[in-house]
C-alpha cells in the first residue's frame, strides 16, 4: 500500500488499560482498513490525541490515572475535540453509566465483550454519522452567515399557541436578546409604529383567514435603541387535510438601507440636495400642472427667472464652501420674501398649488406664481425679492453683498407651454443682466432677436473653426533689465465674413459655454508653437511664447499629453512655451490643479498665473505650485504711478515673487511713467500698449527688428547697463558661458588670468564677477580676497570643482564670495542666478550699502 493510500485511511485512537483488548481491537480495525494509534490510560490518550488528531476515539471507561468519563470531557475542551466522535467501550451496562458517558461527551457506546467482526462496521457508521452532522453544522453556519449578510431571519406561528418563534437573526433585527426567541404575537405588534400597525394587523388577519397574501413593507421599532427599522415580511401557510391553517412560516428582512437609498434616489430626482428646493424636473411638473389649471379656469400665471449677479466672482474668490452657503441663504430668503399666505411647494404634501420656488442649477432660481391678476402684482413680488436678496450677508466670516437679475414671463401672453415660458423668462433675465444687473425685466418679443443673434454667432464660430477663419495676434513682452523683447503672448482674434470683427469678450465666453474652446484651444496652442519655432529659426532671439489656457482645457485629463504631443510635432523646446492660467482656476480644484501643473512642469514648460491679485488664492498653496511667473493684473498697473494703494500692491507682489523665486510681469503698461515706476521696483518684465498693441504675425516679425534698431540707451524701454566679468583660465569654457549669456543683454568682459581680471575691474563698472576659484592673485594670494578688498561694490561669484569645503566656507564667511557654482555649470540655472545677483547688487548700491 502506498504512503498516500495509507494517509487516506481513517485514523482511530484506542485508549484502554487492557493490553489484550488494545491488541484485539487494533488488529480488527487494521483489517477493516483503518490506521490505529493506541495508549493505556486517559492522560496519555489526551496527549496522543493532540499529537495525531484522530478521526475517531475508542475509549475504555475504567482506567487508572484518568478514567474514560473524565478523559472524554477533557477531549471535548481541547482544540478539534468538540466534533470528534468518541465511542465508549464499557463492561458497565447500567443506565446510570450510559447516561454518565453521554454527559461526559461520548458519541456512542459499545459493551464488552466486543464483537470484533462488527466493530469495523460500527466505527464506519460512526464516522459517516459524524461527517453528516458536520456537514449539517456547516450548512447551518453558511445559512446563518447568508441570513446575517442579507439581514434576513424567519419566524414560525401556530394558531393554537399564539406565540411567535423567532430566529436569532430576527431577534437581532428587532433588538431582542437570544433569551426572547419566543414572544407573544401582541408583543410583536406593539413594536410597530401606530401609523403602520393597522395595516400590518389587516395583512396578518388576511393570511390567517385566506392562507395567502402579498408581502408587506413596514416600520418596526428596535427594542434596544428605539430606532425605526424598515422591514419586508413574506409568509407561507401550512394547512392540514381539511385546509385549516395549522402553522405560518414567515421571513422578515431588514431593508432599512435599501429604503434609505430609494428615498435618496427619489430626493435626488426631484429635490436640489444643497438648498432642499424643488429642482428643474419637479419645476417642469409643477409648471405644467399650473398652466393646465390656468387654461381650465381662464387665469394668468407668471414665472420669475432669477440669476445672482457676480456669484461666480464670489464663488471663485471666497471658495465653493462660501458659495454653497450663499445659495442656501438665497433659498431661505426667497421663501421669506413671499407673503405669509404664500406656500412654497414641497415634494410631499402638494395638495395646495401655491408658489413653487425652485433651483435650476448653479445660481439660477425660479419662482412660479400660479395665479396672478395684473402685471403690477408680479412686479411687486420681484421688487420684494430684490429688496430681500440685496441685504448684506456674513458667510464664513466674510460680509457678502449679492443682487438678483430677474426675468419675468406671463402666461398666456409670453408662452402657452412650460418650455416656452421658461425660455422667455430666461431671455428676460439676460436683458436685466445686460442693462445693468440688480433689475427685473418683463419678456418682450424683441428679445428673441438677441437669442437669434447669439445663435448666429455660435453657428458662425463653428464655421470659423472648420474654415480656419480664426487668427492669432502677438503682443510683445519686454525684459526690463536687458531692454530686450523676451517673449510674446498669443491672443485670439476673429474676423467673420458675416459678423465682421467680433470681440474676444463676446466670442470666447460663448466658446467656453458651448465647449468649442477645447478645439479652439488646441488650434491656438499648436499655431503659437509653430510660430515661435519659426521666429527662433529666423534669429529673432525670442525666448518665450505665452498662451492662455481656459479652465475647460486645463481640467481635461489628457491636457498634459496634448501639450507634449504639440511640442514634439512643432519641434519647440518646452522651456520656450509658457502656459498662463487664471488665479481662480487654482481655487476651484487645488489638488487637481497641482497635479496637472506638476505634470506640465515635468514636460519642461513654463507656468504663469494670469491676472494675479484679482483672486484670493492662498499664498501657502502658491508656494507649493511649480510656477515660474506672476502677471500683475492691469487693474493694479493702470494707476500704479498715481494711486498709493496700487503702488503698494504692485511693490508687494514684486517683493513676494522675488522671495519665492518667481519672475513678475506687469500687464497693461500704457505710458512711460508706469514703466519707469515698475522698473524702479525691480519688476522683471512688462507688457502693454506702451510697448506695442497685439500685432498680426507679419507686423510682429517686423517689430522684432524695429525694436532692436530704434531703442536708444536713453529710452525708457532700454535695459540697464549690466557689466559681467568672467574670469577662467579655460578659454573654451568662457566661450560656452558667453554664448549662453549673449541673449541676456550683458556687457561681457573676459579674463584668462587674475591680473587681467583685476585690470578690467579697475577700468569698468563691473556689477558681477564670475571667476574660477583656482585663479591666484598676482602675489599668489586668494583672488577673491583681492576682489573684496579692491572692489567691494562688485558682487563676487565663484565657480570650480575639487575644492576643500573648509577653505570655501572660510571665503563665504569672510564675505569674499556671494555664491559658489560647481562646475560644470548648469547654464539655464546660471541665467537665473545672474539675474538675481544683479538685482541684489543694484539694490545694495541704490541703498548705499556698498
Amino acid at each position: 500500500m502506498s504512503a498516500k493510500s495509507a494517509l487516506d485511511q481513517p485514523l482511530v485512537l484506542i485508549v484502554d488499560d487492557d493490553l489484550s483488548i488494545r491488541l484485539l481491537v487494533s488488529v480488527a480495525l487494521e483489517q477493516a482498513g483503518f490506521r490505529v494509534e493506541q495508549t493505556e490510560n486517559g492522560r496519555l490518550g489526551i496527549e496522543l490525541f493532540e499529537r495525531c488528531h484522530p478521526d475517531v476515539v475508542l475509549m475504555d471507561v475504567m482506567m487508572p490515572e484518568l478514567d474514560g468519563f473524565a478523559a472524554s470531557a477533557e477531549l471535548r475542551r481541547r482544540p478539534g475535540g468538540a466534533q470528534t466522535p468518541i465511542l465508549m467501550m464499557t463492561g458497565l451496562d447500567d443506565h446510570e453509566s450510559i447516561d454518565q458517558a453521554f454527559d461526559a461527551g461520548a458519541t456512542d457506546f459499545i459493551t464488552k465483550p466486543i464483537n470484533y467482526t462488527l466493530l469495523g462496521h460500527r466505527v464506519r457508521y460512526l464516522l459517516r454519522a459524524s461527517a453528516a452532522m458536520n456537514d449539517l453544522r456547516e450548512s447551518e453556519r453558511r445559512l446563518a452567515a447568508a441570513q446575517h449578510i442579507a439581514r434576513l431571519g424567519y419566524w414560525d406561528w401556530r394558531p393554537d399557541q399564539d406565540i411567535l418563534h423567532l430566529s436569532q437573526e430576527v431577534c437581532r433585527i428587532l433588538g431582542l436578546g437570544p433569551a426572547r426567541s419566543e414572544v407573544a404575537l401582541q408583543v410583536f405588534f406593539d413594536r410597530i409604529p401606530e401609523k403602520d400597525r393597522p395595516r400590518v394587523r389587516a395583512w396578518f388577519a388576511d393570511i390567517r383567514e385566506q392562507g395567502e397574501s402579498a408581502g408587506i413593507n413596514h416600520w418596526i421599532l428596535h427594542a434596544a435603541d428605539g430606532e425605526p427599522r424598515y422591514v419586508r415580511q413574506q409568509v407561507e401557510a401550512v394547512c392540514d387535510e381539511s385546509g385549516r391553517i395549522v402553522q405560518l412560516h414567515g421571513a422578515l428582512q431588514d431593508i432599512t438601507e435599501l429604503q434609505r437609498a430609494e428615498e435618496r434616489i427619489r430626493q435626488l430626482a426631484f429635490i436640489d440636495s444643497l438648498t432642499r428646493l424643488p429642482n428643474r424636473e419637479l419645476l417642469k411638473d409643477r409648471l405644467s400642472a399650473a398652466l393646465s389649471l390656468a387654461k381650465r379656469y381662464g387665469r394668468r400665471a407668471a414665472l420669475l427667472f432669477l440669476d445672482l449677479d457676480n456669484f461666480k466672482r464670489i464663488n471663485d474668490t471666497l471658495g465653493h464652501s462660501v458659495g454653497d452657503l450663499l445659495l442656501q441663504a438665497t433659498a431661505e430668503r426667497l421663501k421669506s420674501s413671499l407673503r405669509q399666505s404664500d406656500t412654497v411647494s414641497r415634494l410631499e404634501g402638494a395638495e395646495e398649488q401655491g408658489e413653487t420656488i425652485a433651483r435650476l442649477g448653479g445660481d439660477e432660481f425660479t419662482v412660479l406664481l400660479p395665479e396672478v391678476r395684473r402685471s403690477e402684482d408680479v412686479a411687486s413680488v420681484a421688487e420684494r425679492i430684490q429688496a430681500t436678496l440685496s441685504q448684506p450677508l456674513v458667510l464664513g466670516g466674510h460680509e457678502v453683498f449679492i443682487t438678483p437679475s430677474i426675468g419675468i414671463a406671463i402666461f398666456p401672453e409670453d408662452g402657452d407651454d412650460s418650455e416656452t415660458l421658461l425660455k422667455n423668462a430666461d431671455m428676460a433675465m439676460y436683458l436685466a443682466k445686460r442693462q445693468g444687473r440688480n433689475l427685473y425685466r418683463f419678456f418682450d418679443a424683441t428679445l428673441n432677436e438677441v437669442a437669434l443673434k447669439r445663435l448666429t454667432m455660435e453657428n458662425q464660430l463653428r464655421k470659423a473653426i472648420e474654415q480656419n477663419d480664426l487668427s492669432l495676434h502677438y503682443q510683445p513682452q519686454l525684459d526690463l533689465p536687458s531692454g530686450r523683447i523676451s517673449g510674446v503672448e498669443a491672443l485670439l482674434r476673429w474676423h467673420s465674413p458675416v459678423l465682421g470683427s467680433v470681440s474676444p469678450v463676446d466670442f470666447i465666453p460663448l466658446a467656453e459655454e458651448t465647449g468649442l474652446i477645447i478645439s479652439i484651444g488646441e488650434w491656438v496652442l499648436r499655431t503659437a508653437c509653430q510660430q515661435a519655432r519659426r521666429w527662433q529659426e529666423q534669429g529673432t532671439g525670442l525666448q518665450r511664447m505665452a498662451v492662455n489656457i481656459s479652465v475647460l482645457q486645463f481640467v481635461q485629463p489628457s491636457f498634459p499629453a496634448l501639450v507634449a504631443r504639440i511640442l514634439e510635432e512643432t519641434g519647440l523646446a518646452p522651456e520656450s512655451l509658457e502656459l498662463e492660467i487664471t488665479e481662480s482656476l487654482l481655487m476651484k480644484d487645488p489638488e487637481g490643479a497641482t497635479c496637472t501643473l506638476q505634470a506640465l512642469k515635468d514636460l519642461g514648460v513654463q507656468l504663469a498665473i494670469d491676472d494675479f491679485g484679482t483672486g484670493y488664492s492662498s499664498l501657502s498653496r502658491l508656494k507649493q505650485l511649480p510656477l515660474d511667473r506672476l502677471k500683475i493684473d492691469k487693474a493694479f498697473v493702470r494707476e500704479v504711478n498715481l494711486q498709493p494703494d496700487d503702488a503698494a500692491i504692485a511693490t508687494a507682489v514684486i517683493a513676494m515673487a522675488e522671495s519665492m523665486g518667481l519672475k513678475v510681469i506687469a500687464e497693461g503698461v500704457e505710458n512711460e511713467a508706469q514703466l519707469r515706476f515698475l522698473k524702479s521696483k525691480n519688476c522683471d518684465e512688462v507688457q502693454g500698449y506702451f510697448l506695442s498693441r497685439p500685432l498680426p504675425v507679419d507686423e510682429a516679425t517686423k517689430m522684432f527688428q524695429r525694436h532692436r534698431d530704434t531703442v536708444s540707451d536713453e529710452s525708457a524701454l532700454a535695459g540697464d547697463i549690466r557689466v559681467l566679468l568672467v574670469a577662467d583660465s579655460d578659454p573654451a569654457h568662457m566661450a560656452t558661458i558667453a554664448d549662453a549669456l549673449r541673449p541676456e543683454g550683458y556687457q561681457l568682459l573676459a579674463a584668462t588670468d587674475a591680473q587681467t581680471a583685476l585690470d578690467l575691474l579697475a577700468s569698468h563698472d563691473v556689477g558681477v564677477v564670475l571667476a574660477d576659484l583656482r585663479l591666484a592673485g598676482p602675489g599668489g594670494e586668494q583672488i577673491f580676497r583681492a576682489f573684496r578688498e579692491l572692489h567691494p561694490q562688485t558682487l563676487r561669484m565663484a565657480m570650480g570643482s575639487g575644492w576643500e569645503a573648509g577653505e570655501l566656507i572660510d571665503l563665504i564667511n569672510e564675505g569674499a564670495i556671494y555664491k559658489f557654482l560647481p562646475k560644470p555649470l548648469a547654464l539655464p540655472a546660471l541665467r537665473e542666478v545672474l539675474r538675481k545677483a544683479f538685482l541684489t547688487r543694484n539694490r545694495a548700491v541704490s541703498e548705499g550699502l556698498g
